[in-house]
């Protein structure tokens, strides 16, 4: 007794062991300030629904429209129910398997030498109930196991990220349309103001004033507006079926109704310090869940070294004909399998697996570098887009005032036509100018806020579970964007033995 106390105890430390190398977070050298040394960080958060800040009713409705109807993120739901189910299917390694099974048959013998007893007819049936079990010795399945848990919650956070992504999509969608539509009303109204001055000049013409050339010019600025505002159109067109898509809906369901951007709040983003941005972009998080798995993986690929122990009992029960009494049998087995030679295969299972860490490694530490490189980018793109409005609004005002002076020069007969002319193409530009960069503007606040991570919160806290409960409990856990996400625990390592 003394004896099979003791193996069982042996076999119980064993199973304790794993082979999983102690999991490091990459380091990566985080600059105290940001690159633009007169950007002053603050300790203000940005709201996870930041497009509200913009103050557009139409725009909080289409993205509600999105964060339901987008195919991609419909796309995205699946592969983290599919991460979740292969979880749920690592997990039953650690559990018992259980199996029945019903067998029935039938013979008859015949006499054939005429003896006496005749022919001889027998049925039997049997009913079992196996059960077998795996004991993780050196860790391989509970390393299965956190490589899946470890592949969910980098799904879950993938989610997250495209969900930021199609949020920032749709709100540069929508300004872009609005832009568009603001342009295109704007070029019909200078094709009105270039007739009205083709007519001044078909008149004075026709008086004998001028020449015949004012009126060609004029005919030609007049084609080349209308050539524009054909493209305009065509890009107008373009941007809603865009958008439309990003719903989730056909282009002619998509029935919004503003007409520019003159009703938009250019919003202040609060801007946090490089050290947060581990914490506020959920890629980084899924890369580094990425990460975890890879590490897992080593340990699944060390443990192949190692023998594997199957533990089997049975039970059956057989009829046999009804005068004969049933019949019970009980069977109880246990299998060793130890790899002996394999040429090289698990040798190199270890190192795929390693290389493989260190790969991703090193994506992790791009994909923080890149994070930082975004909100530079994004600051200074803020920052020299307030400066081209500032600058552009007064090259318009200016134009605008250039055109009426030159304007009315030329109806009173003081200014040439080419004056005239001139100041004409410099408003129409500037006026377009000035529509172009307020969308410059506003598309450089909406990266801004994606590259901080769009008031993106970590919800996807450890369940209050053992591995093997949280793995086998997987399908009640759902994802939503911005919302609490709870989900399987991280194995830790505290306790283990190493092996």
């Amino acid at each position: 007794m003394r004896k099979t106390l003791t193996a069982l105890c042996v076999v119980l430390v064993m199973s304790g062991c794993s082979l999983i190398p102690e999991y490091k977070q990459p380091q990566v050298a985080f600059p105290v300030t940001w690159k633009d040394g007169s950007i002053v960080a603050g300790s203000e958060t940005i709201n996870a629904d930041w497009w509200k800040s913009f103050q557009s009713g139409e725009l909080n409705g289409i993205m509600s429209d999105a964060l339901s109807h987008n195919l991609d993120l419909q796309a995205s739901l699946a592969r983290v129910n599919q991460s979740r189910a292969s979880a749920k299917i690592a997990g039953a390694a650690l559990l018992p398997t259980v199996d029945a099974s019903l067998s029935s048959g039938a013979n008859q013998n015949n006499n054939i030498n005429g003896n006496s007893g005749g022919n001889h007819f027998a049925s039997n049936s049997n009913l079992g109930l196996t059960v077998g079990y795996e004991l993780d010795l050196f860790g391989a399945n509970r390393a299965g196991v956190a490589a899946a848990q470890a592949n969910l919650r980098g799904s879950m956070y993938s989610y997250d990220a495209l969900g930021l992504v199609v949020m920032g999509d749709v709100a540069d969608g929508y300004f872009t349309l609005l832009s568009l539509r603001e342009r295109v009303a704007l070029a019909q109204k200078n094709i009105g103001i270039l007739k009205e001055v083709l007519k001044i000049a078909q008149a004075r013409y026709d008086a004998g004033s001028v020449s015949l050339l004012d009126v060609s010019q004029q005919k030609s600025a007049l084609a080349t507006s209308q050539a524009s505002l054909a493209l305009l159109q065509r890009q107008q067109d373009a941007a809603e079926n865009a958008l439309a898509i990003l719903l989730g809906k056909a282009p002619q369901d998509l029935g919004l109704t503003g007409t520019g951007l003159h009703t938009i709040t250019v919003p202040k983003v609060p801007v946090s310090q490089p050290s947060t941005v581990l914490a506020q972009r959920p890629d980084i998080k899924s890369a580094e869940e990425n990460l975890v798995s890879a590490n897992a993986d080593i340990g699944v690929a060390r443990a192949a070294f190692f023998p594997t122990l199957n533990l089997s009992a049975g039970a059956g029960l057989g009829f046999i004909p009804v005068a004969d009494p049933a019949t019970t049998t009980l069977s109880v087995a246990a299998s060793l399998l130890a790899p002996i030679f394999r040429g090289g295969a698990l040798q190199g299972g270890v190192e795929l697996a390693t290389a493989r860490q260190v790969e991703i490694a090193q994506e992790y530490r791009l994909t923080v570098l890149t994070a930082l490189q975004e909100v530079n980018d994004s600051l200074m793109a803020v920052k020299t887009a307030r400066l081209r409005e500032d600058a552009l609004y007064e090259a318009m005002q200016q134009a605008r005032k250039s055109y009426e002076l030159s304007r009315g020069l030329y109806e009173a007969g003081s200014a040439d036509y080419q004056t005239m002319l001139d100041s004409q193409r410099t408003l129409i530009s500037a006026e377009d100018a000035y529509a172009s960069v307020r969308l410059e503007t506003l598309e450089a606040a909406i990266n801004l806020y994606k590259a901080l991570g769009g008031g993106w919160v970590d919800t996807v806290k450890p369940a209050a579970k053992t591995a093997v409960a949280a793995a086998t409990s997987a399908a009640t856990m759902t994802p939503a964007v911005g919302a609490s996400q709870p989900i399987v625990e991280e194995p830790s390592t505290k306790g283990k033995k190493k092996n």
